[in-house]
C-alpha cells in the first residue's frame, strides 16, 4: 500500500482540473481514442513480428523492424484516409520509446503491460476522479505530436483547393 503524501497529492489533477486542461489544450476525446488506437496497433505489430534479440539486435536491425511496424500501422490508417506518414516527430518519439522500453531490454515484459501503460496515458473516460500530472503532460505532448499529422494534411488539402 502506498502512503499518500503531500507530494503525491500535488501530483494529481482533479477531474475538474483535467477537464479544464483538456479544453484549454483543445483536446478532443475522439482524437485521443484515434491516437490510442494507433499506439495499440503499433504495440501489437511490434510484438507479433519480433523474432527476438538473437535476430534483431543491432541498431540497424532494430530500426528496420520498428520502421516496418510503424509504416504498416500508418498504411492501415491511410485506408481510413488518416495519414501519419510524414510525421517524423511521431516516428522518432516511438522509435526512442520502443528502443529503450522494448528492444534493449534483457527480458521483455508481457504485451499487456505495454497496453495497460498506454491505456492509462490515453484514458479520458468520465468517472476518472484524478489523473497523475505527468501522465496528463505525456497525453498533451503526444496529442500535439499526433495532431501535426492532421494539420499537415489540412495544409496540403488547402493548397490544392
Amino acid at each position: 500500500m502506498k502512503i499518500v503524501t503531500i507530494e503525491n497529492i500535488n501530483d494529481l489533477l482533479s477531474e475538474l482540473e483535467m477537464m479544464k486542461k483538456l479544453k484549454n489544450n483543445n483536446i478532443l476525446p475522439e482524437r485521443v481514442e484515434l491516437y490510442r488506437d494507433f499506439v495499440i496497433n503499433l504495440i501489437n505489430n511490434i510484438f507479433d513480428t519480433y523474432l527476438g534479440n538473437e535476430y534483431i539486435s543491432s541498431d540497424e536491425d532494430i530500426e528496420g523492424h520498428y520502421k516496418w511496424c510503424f509504416y504498416k500501422v500508418v498504411s492501415e490508417f491511410e485506408e481510413e484516409e488518416i495519414s501519419f506518414r510524414d510525421n517524423k516527430e511521431l516516428y522518432g518519439y516511438f522509435l526512442l520509446y520502443f528502443y529503450n522500453q522494448f528492444y534493449k531490454l534483457e527480458k521483455i515484459p508481457d504485451i499487456s503491460n505495454y497496453i495497460k501503460f498506454w491505456d492509462q496515458i490515453f484514458d479520458l473516460k468520465s468517472g476518472i476522479k484524478a489523473k497523475n500530472k505527468r501522465t496528463f503532460e505525456v497525453l498533451v505532448e503526444l496529442y500535439e505530436i499526433f495532431d501535426k499529422s492532421l494539420m499537415m494534411k489540412n495544409k496540403c488539402h488547402e493548397t490544392f483547393m
